[in-house]
């Protein structure tokens, strides 16, 4: 079978040399070249968003030659080597589930799950732990600051789904003045969003505003005047 390697599509010529005599492989095949084992590197680095330092004996702003590679002393080290074995074991099931598919299969990789963050978190858990732990307002506030630094990226989903998720999910559990701050801030971003006027509207119905409800059931189907879900629930609240 032909050995999975880590991928890498932007593998520059700053680091050429390095690891030209690379010591104390483990988990890497022995006779991994100096150009895969940059190349992995190098896709770990940008996949987790982790400097060099984060694993390896060297100073932050440090020329790289300083460091030693070899040195097994951080525990980020030791993790970081378990997860490409799991991931290698996750691609080498992957290819044997499907060992006759059409297209060739999508490969697993840091960048998978990390998405350029440290701890692979998706938005919604980090919007829903500022809530538990630091209140609406700052996990509110949290939103505004991921967004202001991430929007363009593919590090946190900022679509309008996600935010409607986040509003169910926090109206399921009964939270409806947080579903109605998080909806707000969906219509704020997605101010044509017939779906989270509908969900608003969902809520002012829970609370008992049906005026409100009213209005912004109207509003939605005069985005999507063709569907019949809302024109549905408009019916059902007049």
């Amino acid at each position: 079978m032909k050995r999975l390697t880590l991928l890498l599509l932007l593998a520059g010529p700053a680091s050429a040399g390095m690891f030209d005599d690379a010591k104390n492989l483990k988990v890497l095949p022995e006779d991994t070249t100096a150009d895969e084992l940059r190349a992995t590197m190098r896709g770990i680095s940008m996949g987790t968003g982790n400097r060099c330092s984060a694993c390896h004996v060297g100073e932050v702003e440090a020329d790289l030659s300083t460091y030693d590679f070899s040195l097994d002393d951080k525990e980020k080290k030791a993790k970081a080597r378990k997860m490409i074995e799991m991931t290698r074991e996750i691609n080498l099931a992957l290819a044997s589930a499907f060992p006759d598919a059409d297209e060739p299969l999508v490969v697993v990789t840091c960048a998978t799950c990390h998405r350029g963050q440290s701890k692979p978190e998706m938005i919604q858990d980090v919007l829903i732990k500022s809530l538990h732990e630091d209140g609406l307002d700052q996990s509110i506030a949290k939103y505004r600051e991921l967004r202001d630094r991430y929007y363009g990226g593919y590090t946190f989903d900022f679509s309008e789904r996600m935010l409607m998720r986040l509003t169910e999910s926090v109206g399921a559990n009964e939270q409806l003045d947080a579903a109605l701050a998080f909806i707000n801030l969906n219509l704020e971003f997605y101010p044509e969003s017939s779906r989270s006027y509908a969900m608003r509207a969902q809520i002012f119905t829970e609370q008992g505003d049906i005026p409100a409800a009213r209005q912004d059931y109207e509003k939605a189907l005069e985005i999507e005047p063709q569907s019949g879900w809302i024109r549905a629930q408009l019916d059902k609240l007049n």
